[in-house]
């Protein structure tokens, strides 16, 4: 797919520039209140802000190193830089990697604006000082808008030149300690992040970092002549990607046909209880069958199935109903069993009979309806392999993960293909589960990667024009928002993913005595005790209990780790910002409107999402008692969350968790 570079610190864009004699392209960032410009072939990438190491007296305006898949780089806080006020980093905070002379260096912004062409012929001379930045930092001064908008254009080459010549003699030193202290954090933090995910009853998982994106797949376009796990062709914002069925790959019947095969035994399973029932009262024998329905193998499936479709779930309720009546009948005809086989046969009947064929035709109905509505439940996993995109239609997705490298094995000898699709097993829960990690680069033969991307290349021939394809690169990650969303009842909700750190399991919630009503209680993450909100009750919702897609997001509010508990987590997505709309007054007259940014048009508006900004969840009251609850956060953490600003703990820099970009 034509897209943005994923990587382990959330890359938001790889850049390349298109240039004319008279005109180039920057990238216009801005610090404080002004805006700077970086020619945009300059730029190599545009990320999020990764962990920063410090290092001991280097220049002030070195804020440490970071790793970037595997290049330790240098970090300049490029406010100190350039004179400028200080502040902490928030949701917007970007490095930009630049590279000139042949190396690179990052720079810290406080966000990323835009991807814009300008005319050399606007470009003047940089004034001695302009606006509090010195003369030699700039290239000149670009005006925009008829002279109401002012970017300063850097002179990267000095601004690096400047650097090198500063710590020339302790740059060398400055990297070395930096790679000893990544080797350092290495045994400390060692860990692997991954999206797990079902399929058949087992547990799988993509390494995070291959993962750009879960949603759900709608329109499937069907190829020719490609192997049966190929599905075919699908869209995301114009680009074509293939669709491969992980059931095929794994050579695992389709999710219907087990869903149906499970459907017929349950019918075939329940005419025979009824007619043991009946041999039972015709023999005058003892009943040993099961008579609570969910107890029965059917009734525990039914308790543990979960849909996403609202038409499915109501025929499962229906089901469950009425499968409830049917055991309560049996149970009663054998207990007020007279001993009269001609009376006691009447009455099951009259009784028994017409509930066992409502039984059965709602399991009728509840097959066709899941063969309408399988792909409400089903999952895209968007994932990097090799030199192209795939996407694998799973089960469902399951959590995010962070699992230490010592609770991960290889694949036993015995246990792989010739393939070699799996290559490691997590042993988690003192072995009771087991995730097997895939290796996204052999679950696909060589030859049939080489068909998909010619399948590909023609489907993107002709499709957009050569200047429409050029700003995919820059342009399209800057216009675009990504997020998880996740549904409360009936109503879907997003979190923008800069906000999201992981997504777990329920995990065991410990009651807390005097707490407020909308938190559940404390539940352990990793030796780490945090709170968990319950959003249902925050919104003043029904309540509901939990199941297997219970999930709680874990978020930063206030510089404090916190749950938030959710009826499911349905996908990671990208949208374009033209598709977020403001939320009518009306809607947020009462004070919604910081906690709503608005209103995502999603599948041409068929489908909404309201977009909730995590730092406004609470107000300052209810951020006060959570205070109480960890134990420690300062004032200033709370009135910065109550205006929509993230704070960090210890001056951190406010970071995403949740590595999911391209």
């Amino acid at each position: 797919m034509a897209g943005m570079k994923s990587t382990n610190n959330s890359t938001d864009a790889g850049l390349s520039g298109i240039t004319s004699e008279d005109e180039s392209q920057c990238v216009v960032f801005r610090l404080f209140n002004e805006e700077f410009g970086v020619d945009i072939n300059d730029v190599k990438e545009i990320v999020r802000l990764p962990d920063i190491t410090p290092i001991p007296r280097s220049p002030d305006y070195v804020s440490g190193i970071c790793n970037l898949r595997g290049n330790v780089l240098p970090v300049i806080d490029t406010r100190t830089r350039f004179g400028l006020e200080t502040q902490k980093a928030t949701d917007q905070t970007r490095l930009l990697v630049v590279e000139t002379g042949g190396s690179q260096t990052s720079l810290v912004v406080d966000n990323v604006r835009e991807v814009m062409r300008m005319k050399h012929a606007l470009l003047e001379p940089p004034p001695a000082v302009c606006r509090g930045v010195d003369r030699e930092f700039l290239n000149g001064v670009v005006k925009v808008d008829g002279g109401k908008r002012l970017i300063l254009m850097l002179n990267l080459p000095e601004i690096i030149a400047l650097d090198m010549k500063s710590a020339k003699s302790g740059a060398d030193s400055v990297l070395r300690a930096g790679k000893d202290v990544f080797e350092e954090e290495k045994t400390v933090t060692d860990e692997e992040q991954l999206v797990s995910f079902r399929v058949g009853g087992d547990e799988y998982a993509f390494d995070i970092k291959r993962v750009s994106e879960i949603l759900k797949v709608m329109d499937i376009t069907a190829v020719p002549n490609v192997p049966d796990y190929v599905l075919g062709m699908f869209t995301i914002r114009n680009h074509l990607l293939p669709i491969l069925d992980m059931r095929g790959l794994l050579g695992l019947p389709s999710l219907i046909s087990e869903r149906h095969e499970m459907l017929d035994k349950a019918r075939e399973d329940e005419s025979k209880w009824a007619d043991a029932i009946r041999h039972a009262i015709e023999a005058g024998s003892r009943f040993a069958g099961v008579l609570i329905a969910r107890e029965s193998g059917f009734g525990k499936w039914l308790e543990g199935y979960n849909t996403a479709s609202v038409e499915v779930e109501g025929l499962v309720k229906r089901l469950k109903r009425k499968r409830a009546d049917l055991y309560y009948t049996g149970k009663r005809i054998l207990d007020m069993s007279t001993g009269d086989k001609g009376a006691d046969l009447a009455f099951y009947d009259e009784h028994l009979t017409p509930v066992l064929n409502m039984v059965l035709d709602i399991i009728g109905e509840l097959k066709e309806s899941m063969s309408a509505h399988i792909s409400e439940d089903q999952r895209a996993m968007v994932v990097e392999c090799g030199d192209m995109t795939i996407g694998y239609l799973v089960d469902w997705v399951d959590e995010v993960l962070r699992i230490p490298k010592s609770l991960i094995n290889d694949t036993p000898a015995m246990a792989t293909s010739d393939r070699k699709e799996l290559k490691a097993v997590a042993k988690l829960d003192d072995g009771k589960r087991l995730i097997m990690i895939m290796d996204e680069s052999s679950l696909v033969s060589g030859e049939t990667t080489a068909m998909l991307n010619h399948i590909q290349a023609q489907g993107e021939k002709g499709k957009h024009a050569a200047e429409e394809s050029s700003r995919s690169l820059a342009q399209e990650s800057i216009d675009e928002e990504q997020l998880v969303t996740f549904s409360i009842g009936k109503e879907e909700y997003g979190i923008r993913i800069m906000q999201v750190q992981e997504i777990n399991r329920l995990a065991d919630v410990t009651h807390v005595p005097r707490a407020p009503y909308f938190i559940d209680g404390m539940t352990n993450l990793r030796g780490n005790v945090i709170p968990v909100i319950n959003i249902r009750r925050l919104f003043n919702l029904e309540a509901r209990e939990a199941d297997d897609r219970t999930r709680v997001i874990i978020v930063d509010i206030a510089g404090n780790k916190t749950g938030l508990r959710v009826d499911a987590v349905k996908e990671v997505l990208r949208l374009s910002r033209n598709d977020i709309d403001p939320a009518p007054d009306i809607v947020t007259e009462n004070g919604a409107g910081k906690l709503m940014q608005g209103i995502c048009k999603i599948e041409n508006g068929n489908r909404m999402v309201v977009l909730l900004d995590v730092s406004e969840l609470l107000d300052i009251k209810e951020l006060k008692t959570l205070q109480t609850l960890t134990g420690g956060q300062d004032d200033t953490a709370i009135k910065s969350a109550g205006t929509g600003k993230t704070a960090s703990k210890k001056g951190a820099p406010g970071k995403s968790k949740l590595e999911i970009t391209k």
